[in-house]
């Protein structure tokens, strides 16, 4: 079977595309966001918290062998990119899942998938309004 064509959309403020060009301290903060992109769903999927149900998550120890970054360096980027509201995240158990607000959604096969966590720009201000 052919693999999925997949194009990502974006909506980023000049502040957010500004923190992930930055490459302070030779973190690509570009890199680390786009890593985020792939591994994002398309579609929300429920997380059981039996112990006889295996679920597969991303954790800080993967995303730092990911980045080639040290473990205590990814929480940090992670936070930084919640202040800006690139994303959020939420803990759930022992797990923490992040939510991508910049990510607008996916051309998939020239079919757009929206994100229904995207944010888009208020065109009367700079505030941040849940898409539709």
């Amino acid at each position: 079977m052919d693999k999925e064509k997949i194009h990502y959309c974006f909506t980023l403020s000049e502040e957010q595309l500004e923190y992930l060009r930055s490459k302070k301290y030779k973190i690509d903060r570009m890199e680390c966001f786009m890593s985020l992109v792939v591994l994002a769903e398309r579609e929300t999927k429920l997380v059981s918290q039996s112990k006889t149900k295996q679920v597969e998550m991303v954790d800080n120890t993967q995303l730092a062998k990911l980045w080639d970054k040290d473990r205590k360096t990814v929480p940090k980027l992670l936070e930084v990119m919640e202040s800006l509201d690139i994303s959020s995240s939420q803990k759930i158990g022992e797990n923490r899942i992040h939510t991508l607000h910049s990510l607008s959604g996916w051309y998939v096969d020239g079919r757009f998938v929206k994100n229904p966590f995207a944010s888009r720009r208020n065109a009367n201000g700079p505030a941040i309004v849940r898409a539709d």
